[in-house]
């Protein structure tokens, strides 16, 4: 800065005079005292430069006033769009190489009923291209958590409900609580913060709650910020969300892994009452009970029809050796029947009766072993134990022949050491 001394004035008063970017460097300085505003208005131009510069121009019914800033470090801005009214926070300044008026905003976010249903569906458009809400990703919430992190504001109606409901519930739970501010401008960095400690120093918990009470679509806004889903999405913990009342839906509640309706539902949600348990426990052991019982009842239906099988088996082989045994004595009877009147001979006959009574009796032997192996044949198990099988028709009727059966019948193998059912794939006849 110059100074000079004036010599129209009478007092010789020191006066200063600023160089353009002197003015301009102190107007900006001056401005930055102001500190930060915040600023409603309308869009009337939305633009990002570079990618990364955002420039916004806002209106009312008789100003304008531009607003610049960085896209990446405002949430949402995306959603932005003109004829949307918003409130812009950030600090006038003044662009010193132009001495161009703008604010520097650190924040945009959308204003009123219209432009906030406006932005949220937008955002809600957007996550869900990106698969955000895909219902395939989303986690399983432990059936019986120990570990609770719970994320809502201090000695709120919220954080009240929810541990009112879970004191009636099963006990046995820990809770780790971080209080955070569920509405206003620093509300979004709050919750994305808690959701980066958790995920951080307590990864090993079952799950994490994000809760709050009813309200506006204005006082729900936090929720349906883009910073704060993606926080939720990012989460190696699964996420229980129950934002506003049983109506209210937000954007965190499409993106966490289980929506409650209220606080009061995410904690009925998250544990089970003692009388649910022991229902479910008594509902899955009569379950249990009940199929061991048509397992066994099956089991015994098809021992008995075995055990028949069998039993008819040995039958009728006995029946055999019945019949071979009365044989056998009747011509023994005969034959001592042929010997005593063979006796009054014995001294002429005596030499033939010998050679002949040991002739035949080896011969007898001879028809009695190879009977006897006969009947060992019979013997279904040792039958079986030589590699050979019994087939059983759907009748449970020993299969003969193949005319007796068709294709994608089920059909029954006994073999030396159990039972093999099988379903007919294909018939060739010889």
């Amino acid at each position: 800065m110059s100074d000079y001394y004036s010599p129209n004035r009478k007092s010789m008063k020191e006066e200063k005079i600023f160089h353009v970017s002197e003015l301009n460097e102190f107007i900006n300085i001056y401005l930055g005292g102001v500190g930060e505003v915040v600023v409603e208005g309308e869009i009337v131009e939305c633009k990002v430069s570079q990618g990364k510069w955002l420039f916004i121009t806002i209106k009312d019914d008789t100003s304008s006033v531009e607003v610049f800033g960085v896209a990446y470090q405002i949430s949402g801005y995306s959603v932005l769009e003109p004829g949307m009214l918003v409130h812009v926070y950030g600090t006038p300044r003044l662009y010193q190489k132009t001495g161009r008026f703008s604010i520097f905003a650190n924040q945009v976010v959308p204003a009123g009923e219209g432009a906030l249903k406006l932005a949220f569906e937008k955002l809600k458009e957007k996550l869900d291209k990106e698969g955000l809400f895909n219902e395939q990703r989303k986690r399983l919430i432990s059936e019986f958590p120990e570990k609770i992190g719970l994320i809502t504001a201090k000695d709120s109606r919220a954080y009240s409900d929810f541990i009112k409901v879970l004191k009636h519930r099963m006990g046995g739970i820990k809770i780790f609580f971080y209080p955070v501010n569920v509405q206003g401008k620093d509300s979004v960095e709050s919750i994305v913060r808690a959701f980066n400690y958790f995920n951080d120093k307590l990864s090993d918990l079952d799950a994490l709650v994000l809760i709050r009470g009813g309200g506006s679509l204005e006082d729900l806004q936090s929720f349906n910020d883009e910073n704060l889903a993606r926080a939720i999405f990012s989460s190696n913990i699964p996420v229980v969300c129950g934002v506003g009342h049983e109506d209210d839906l937000t954007i965190a509640d499409l993106v966490s892994d289980l929506r409650a309706s209220t606080p009061s539902n995410a904690a009925e949600l998250l544990v089970k009452t003692r009388t649910e348990l022991f229902f479910e426990v008594n509902h899955n052991t009569k379950t249990i009970y009940n199929q061991l019982l048509n397992i066994l009842n099956g089991n015994n239906y098809r021992i008995r029809k075995s055990v028949n099988l069998l039993e008819n088996a040995i039958n009728r082989q006995t029946s055999v050796i019945y019949k071979t045994v009365a044989r056998f004595v009747n011509q023994f009877m005969l034959l001592k029947q042929e010997i005593k009147n063979m006796e009054r001979n014995r001294l002429g006959f005596q030499i033939r009766i010998s050679k002949g009574s040991s002739y035949w009796v080896k011969q007898q032997i001879v028809k009695l072993n190879n009977l006897f192996r006969l009947l060992s044949s019979f013997d279904t198990q040792k039958v079986l134990n030589r590699g050979f099988s019994i087939t059983f028709d759907p009748e449970g009727k020993i299969l003969k022949s193949v005319n007796r059966v068709k294709k994608g019948s089920q059909i029954a193998t006994s073999l030396f050491d159990g039972k093999i059912d099988s379903q007919i794939l294909n018939i060739s006849k010889k």
